[in-house]
């Protein structure tokens, strides 16, 4: 399934889907409508920061799944979560973690919503 907020086209076999934006982009709840619509009560979201940070914000995100790399990038890297937009520390979103895994150099961890 492809949603966009532009005029829909033929994508492979995807069904594509035209959904309503904010600032330009697909409107969270535009895009959960969609889902729930068609019985999609469980998705994986493969985006950068800002894309993680819209689904955060909308209280979409039940559990969190990421690999951490023994490297440093500093300022030149991109940040896995955007801007939350937080007035105070108490409102940031909690998680409680559930596993931590080696897979290579790496290390797979995995969170709930708490």
């Amino acid at each position: 399934m492809i949603l966009t907020t532009a005029a829909p086209h033929a994508i492979g076999h995807a069904e594509v889907v035209t959904v309503a934006a904010s600032d330009g982009r697909p409107a969270i709840s535009a895009v959960l409508d969609a889902l729930a619509a068609r019985n999609m009560g469980s998705v994986l979201i493969e985006g950068g920061g800002r894309v993680a940070a819209s689904f955060i914000q909308a209280g979409a995100v039940d559990a969190i799944e990421w690999f951490r790399a023994p490297i440093l990038l500093g300022g030149e890297g991109r940040p896995c979560v955007a801007s939350l937009a937080l007035a105070k520390l108490a409102d940031a979103p909690k998680f409680r973690r559930l596993g931590v895994e080696p897979v290579g150099d790496d290390l797979w961890e995995r969170y709930a919503r708490a």
